[in-house]
């Protein structure tokens, strides 16, 4: 009977009953009651009178209704700070390679030759270096958050709605690693003891708005939506964890069954952050964006500077042949050829939109002039489209490939294709669609 209270799969299944309401939280409180009736009877010591400073603070941070509100609000400052404080130091960082570009150019005599240096390699990689403080203002955020001991808690807040998603907060703890990077957060799901859930969060995972997708926020954000960029990302970061919880309840209904495993923690006292400890964090999650822009990125910026520049520049370009001839699927979403191209080469890896759209517009500035040719062709509710759409799209080669060798089928990595495209597009046009009527 406590089995089918706790909504068992094996005991449902025998008896066909199956309750609505999930009572081990119940169960475990009994429980303790009990342990603790049977102990004041043996031990004898004195009785602690009221709450130590992390019970104090954990009685509001760990509320049940509170608890998620508290989370979304430090969401949404951690964004609103990267933007804020990074944008001076990218407008810095691109100034310096501007005059760089211009520098190394003025010793080049062969057209070719210079286009390839300044648009191509100094343009495509300083396009994404010059997002570098956006990045790590997000780690040390993040960093600041888990060294305090806030993150294990924001997992156990989490974990109830997680439940109705059919997913615990074990689940959720790997997705907040892909906020980082999709890859770590997949291999991360080895700590799930339960298949099906593992599956299902390898599954899910990419629609976590990882570090490599936020440079083509900001640059999209800051050309189209100005002071309110911030809110802008906050939006995508938030619609990205719905987005997430929904398919999982999505692919539970049609392919697995059962319950998730319960999530037992422990939290961790609130402790002051080491400057040292958070230091080591931000460097050790922000140098992979730095590696990825000298091997991946370098590699990418190359290629379609090449595909940009022959056989003729502009639109007869093999770039804008490879845009043009996938325009027809893209007119209910209003993209142009620019954007589409784009976002093929993403598939390599996000930052190379980045990379795409500025080599495209044949200049690079982070404050959205190297945009002004899209801009004008384009309106504020296609921008927001295109940004859920590099939200919700296609996983990278990357993640594709940890998918396939943490799941060993080759069928998970279609369906995480498939399906991705399938709800960004969908999602896409409901966002331009209720944008244009708004």
């Amino acid at each position: 009977s406590i089995k089918l209270l706790e909504r068992d799969y094996e005991v449902q299944k025998i008896t066909g009953i199956t309750l609505d309401y999930d009572f081990s939280v119940e169960i475990a409180e009994t429980r303790y009651k009990y342990i603790k009736r049977i102990l004041s009877t043996s031990v004898k010591g004195k009785e602690k009178i009221g709450w130590n400073f992390s019970e104090a603070i954990d009685h509001v941070m760990t509320h049940r209704f509170l608890g998620i509100l508290i989370f979304l609000a430090v969401m949404y400052i951690i964004f609103q700070l990267t933007f804020t404080i990074s944008w001076p130091l990218s407008i810095m960082i691109e100034e310096l390679l501007g005059v760089f570009g211009r520098a190394v150019g003025g010793f080049i005599g062969v057209d070719w030759l210079r286009s390839l240096v300044v648009e191509g390699i100094v343009g495509g990689v300083g396009a994404v270096l010059v997002f570098v403080p956006n990045i790590f203002i997000l780690f040390l955020a993040l960093g600041i958050l888990e060294e305090t001991g806030y993150l294990p808690r924001a997992a156990f807040v989490i974990d109830r709605p997680m439940y109705a998603m059919k997913l615990s907060g074990r689940s959720f703890i790997s997705m907040l690693l892909g906020f980082g990077c999709n890859v770590s957060s997949i291999m991360s799901t080895r700590s799930i003891s339960e298949p099906k859930e593992r599956i299902v969060t390898i599954l899910v995972s990419p629609f976590i708005s990882c570090s490599a997708r936020l440079p083509v926020y900001v640059l999209i954000a800051g050309t189209f939506f100005g002071a309110r960029a911030g809110v802008v990302i906050f939006f995508l970061y938030v619609l990205s964890i719905v987005i997430t919880m929904l398919s999982a309840l999505l692919i539970n209904k049609l392919f697995f069954k059962g319950e998730p495993s319960t999530l037992i923690m422990e939290l961790p006292r609130y402790r002051k952050p080491r400057l040292s400890s958070i230091i080591l964090y931000t460097w050790n999650k922000g140098r992979h964006f730095l590696e990825k822009a000298g091997t991946i990125i370098l590699g990418a910026s190359i290629v379609i500077w090449f595909l940009s520049y022959f056989p003729s520049e502009g639109t007869g370009s093999f770039a804008a042949m490879i845009g043009k001839s996938l325009e027809p699927l893209f007119i209910p979403l209003g993209y142009t050829w620019e954007m589409i191209t784009s976002l093929v080469f993403g598939i390599a890896a996000k930052e190379v939109i980045v990379s795409s759209l500025t080599t495209f517009s044949g200049n690079l500035s982070v404050s959205g002039s190297s945009l002004g040719a899209i801009r004008t062709l384009i309106t504020p509710e296609v921008a927001l489209s295109f940004l859920v759409f590099v939200l919700l799209y296609v996983p990278c080669m990357p993640t594709l490939a940890v998918i396939k060798n943490e799941t060993g089928s080759y069928k998970y990595v279609f369906f995480s294709v498939f399906y991705s495209l399938a709800v960004a597009y969908i999602v896409a046009l409901i966002v331009r669609i209720v944008g244009g009527l708004l």
